[in-house]
């Protein structure tokens, strides 16, 4: 889906997890900002990950490894 929105959610569904996932991340030198209840409903806990003009593909793609090295562990 397109989107004009730098900011990207990931939904994660449990609220727990949603932080554990977040906090794993920065721990590995990603921000992406978890959210949960009661500032999304229930079920709905998500990373709010933001894009910059200023994010190289190298900064992505880095990103990316580490966000499927933190899923696999969480």
């Amino acid at each position: 889906v397109a989107s004009s929105s730098p900011i990207l959610p990931l939904i994660i569904g449990d609220a727990a997890k949603c932080m554990k996932f977040s906090e794993h991340l920065l721990e590995r030198g990603v921000f992406a900002q978890g959210i949960r209840p009661p500032t999304v409903p229930a079920g709905t806990s998500r990373l709010r990950i933001t894009l910059m003009a200023t994010h190289t593909r190298e900064h992505i793609g880095q990103a990316l490894k580490v966000f499927e090295e933190v899923r696999a562990s969480v």
